[in-house]
Order: C-alpha cells, then structure tokens, then sequence
C-alpha cells in the first residue's frame, strides 16, 4: 500500500485483493450468523499526499482515512469533515498535498468501544486515553467524537440477551490489562 510509484495500477491491485479477501470474510460471517457481533475497522496510520510525485504515486502525509464493516455498523455514509479547500491556498493543506486531518482516529473508536460495551466515561478514557484532546467540540477544528449511535444500527436482540455479568468481567479485564 505505500505506492511511492504507479499509484493507480497498483490502487487496482491491492483494492481488488482487499475486495475479495472482505468479502469472503463477510460470507463467513453471515453463514455462521456472527455478521452483526462483528464490526471490521480498517485504517492507514498515515495518508497519502494528493498530489503526485514524479515516479506517478504519491508520498507520506498525515490525513488519513478509514472504514467500517459490519452487520451493526449504518453503512453507505461519509462521516467527518471534508476540506472546502484542497488547493495550495487552502487552510488544511499543509503543501504537497498533505492534508491536515479534521477527522482523529478517537472519533471512530468511541463509538466502536461504546458498541463493544465501554460506557462509563472513565472507561473510554482508559480506552481512548487522547480522546479529550480529539474532540471537536472543544473548538480545536476536529469532527466531535462519534457515540454508539452514531455509526451502528440499534442493538440487535442477541447482543442484548449476552450474559450480563461476563461482560462486566471481560470489561474489566480489559481495562486491568488482562486477557480473558
């Protein structure tokens, strides 16, 4: 995925790769009826420059994206803000291409861990210990974090009906650090 070189042909590539691999997974899933106890995330630690270089591929730059796959999650939407300006000239271009992000990695994963069961403050704070600093409504020009309902569909009646005092110690668990 680092395409320093031929972005395109090889974007064709991999996206098809990935494709397959995904889909095959969500047929898996859905036979053995786990589709909605599942949410995939998939993420880039960092983003692409939307300019290309001389070699036709694209270099490091810090805006990046993600997506979600799951039985729960309220597919075929966009979340977050994108930039009214990529130009040159524009506020979040950092030049070259490199778009600063207005959309933190902490905005997803609160409602992913909202959706696993964290729903104490305290508990996403351990989880998602930047998440204060990532939030757009303390006016730093980030998305504001999204909630449970946000990116998932209402609780399907099998996740309600799980055992209420093994999640409280899965939950704790991993919040001490421990596997269960």
């Amino acid at each position: 995925w680092d395409h320093h070189r031929l972005v395109k042909e090889n974007l064709q590539i991999k996206f098809s790769e990935l494709n397959e691999a995904l889909g095959s997974l969500v047929t898996e899933l859905k036979a053995q009826n786990r589709f909605d106890d599942v949410t995939i995330v998939v993420a880039s630690e960092f983003a692409r420059t939307i300019t290309p270089n001389s070699g036709g591929g694209s270099d490091h730059a810090w805006g990046g994206h993600y997506f979600m796959i799951g039985g729960n999650v309220k597919g075929g939407k966009v979340y977050g803000k994108y930039p009214d300006n990529i130009t040159p000239d524009g506020a979040l271009n950092l030049g070259r291409g490199r778009i600063l992000p207005t959309t933190s990695w902490d905005c997803i994963w609160n409602s992913v861990c909202q959706w696993m069961g964290v729903d104490e403050e305290s508990e996403l704070d351990v989880c998602l210990p930047n998440r204060g600093n990532a939030a757009g409504d303390i006016g730093n020009g980030f998305t504001s974090l999204f909630g449970q309902g946000d990116l998932f569909e209402p609780a399907s009646r099998r996740q309600l009906d799980v055992d209420a005092d093994a999640d409280v110690d899965r939950r704790g668990a991993l919040l001490r650090g421990q596997r269960n």
